[in-house]
């Protein structure tokens, strides 16, 4: 080529200068640069996705279960009334689905001054059911969950192996508008606490133990209830029965004493007029013992269906009641029995309402000449125990069979008797003592033991 052929070659045919030329790379390395972190971006931001996926994937699965167990726990409660069923049950199925340690469903008593292990199910010894818990030992604790809080904690416990172990440790409150019951407690061998959700899940299991506790307890109240209810009906027709028979019986006997009289009296006269005489002994001492039992009937039913509060009289204790238990002596001295007294110098002025007061003596020192036989003895003692006045009125020679102390009280029960004069009782008048001891705020029971019966009475000064 020569020189000529050089000078006509174009102008854009020549090369760039070296700085141009370096621009132009250095511009397409950035882009290419910009590129790769729009790449990495992308892939991170894939990878975040895909693991914000699978991570709702798993709260969705997890509230499955969660609603799965808990319309499970539902139908249980809405299917059963028994409370201990139910709870074992939710201990078992938290352990299984939170993967948990241990789960506890503590009780408290009335006046929320302990918890106890009620419920528990654990995957390893040792196990604390039973085990009581004062609420004072552990204050910052039982302070949040006795105000319906959460509490929740995370603590190095020793192991097993001697070693130590990270426990994460969540309480919830059982409650409900009338108050607190108890406490779910989930543990799990982890250094991460409980999550939101299974917080949330927990307190939703939580109302469903509660609605389970209050309907166990209201069916248990309930069940009572009726129970006392069929009781009432049976003491009921069990005193109609007993009642009608100990009308029957006077009845029975001055019908006979009737007839037989009817046939003694003749229109000519009289056959036996010893024998009338005897009949119309019987009929009086019938009729009156008909009188005393309609008497007594009346006094029980009115003192059952009209308690009007006591008249309340304060009296010298000692020197009120020495009469009234020697108006017996004739009776105990005619039968043979020996009548003791023996009244503390301790007791002070007693206010009560005397006419009652009288009456319960009166009877079962009644009761107890009827009891005892001939050379046996009925001791009275009057005694101040703490802030009452104690009597005891013991019978010797004679026993109440254990199976039978529990009746002693109820209409028409009677103790064994030795004496003749079993005609006067009328089977009331223990039941009327046992009233008008109640009436005077008092208390009574009884004892039968070597054989001897021992009637004790307590009344507060």
């Amino acid at each position: 080529m020569n020189l000529n052929q050089v000078k006509s070659i174009p102008k854009w045919t020549q090369l760039p200068s070296p700085s141009i030329f370096c621009s132009e790379v250095s511009m397409q390395l950035g882009v290419d640069t910009s590129v790769a972190q729009l790449q990495q971006q992308v892939e991170y931001l894939q990878i975040q996705l895909e693991l914000e996926r699978q991570e709702n994937i798993q709260k969705i699965q997890q509230i499955q279960k969660f609603q799965g167990l808990l319309q499970h726990i539902t139908e249980h409660i809405r299917d059963s009334l028994d409370e201990r069923e139910i709870l074992t049950i939710i201990t078992q199925e938290l352990v299984d689905l939170l993967q948990l340690n241990r789960c506890q469903i503590k009780l408290y008593n009335p006046c929320l001054t302990a918890a106890t292990v009620t419920y528990e199910y654990s995957v390893s010894l040792p196990h604390f059911q039973g085990l009581t818990t004062k609420t004072a030992d552990f204050p910052q604790i039982y302070q949040s969950l006795l105000q319906k809080q959460i509490w929740q904690s995370i603590e190095i416990v020793p192991g097993h192996d001697s070693g130590l172990q990270m426990m994460s440790q969540l309480a919830c409150p059982i409650f409900d508008h009338r108050g607190v019951l108890g406490n779910i407690w989930l543990i799990r061998q982890t250094e991460a606490k409980f999550g939101e959700l299974e917080i949330s899940f927990l307190q939703q299991i939580a109302n469903q133990c509660a609605i389970a506790i209050r309907q166990s307890q209201l069916y248990t109240k309930t069940t009572a209830q009726v129970q006392e209810i069929e009781n009432r009906q049976h003491h009921h027709h069990e005193f109609i029965r007993h009642l009608a028979q100990e009308l029957r019986t006077p009845i029975t006997n001055i019908n006979l004493a009737v007839q037989t009289l009817e046939s003694l009296i003749t229109p000519v006269g009289i056959v036996d007029i010893e024998i009338v005489s005897q009949l119309l002994q019987i009929l009086h001492h019938e009729c009156g013992r008909e009188d005393k039992l309609l008497n007594d009937l009346l006094t029980f039913a009115y003192l059952k269906t009209h308690p009007e509060p006591p008249t309340l009289i304060t009296i010298d204790f000692s020197t009120w009641l020495f009469p009234i238990v020697e108006s017996f002596r004739d009776v105990t001295n005619c039968q043979q029995q020996q009548l003791h007294l023996d009244i503390s110098t301790e007791i002070p002025h007693l206010s009560t309402d005397i006419t009652d007061l009288e009456k319960i003596i009166t009877l079962l020192l009644n009761q107890a000449c009827q009891c005892a036989s001939a050379g046996e003895s009925i001791t009275l003692t009057a005694d101040l125990n703490a802030d009452t006045v104690e009597l005891k009125i013991s019978i010797s020679g004679v026993e109440i069979p254990h199976n039978e102390l529990s009746q002693v009280f109820q209409p028409f029960y009677r103790i064994p008797k030795h004496s003749p004069w079993q005609v006067q009782n009328t089977g009331l008048e223990l039941a009327l003592v046992k009233t008008i001891v109640q009436r005077l705020n008092g208390s009574i029971h009884v004892t039968s033991i070597n054989n001897r019966i021992t009637l004790i009475m307590q009344f507060p000064l």
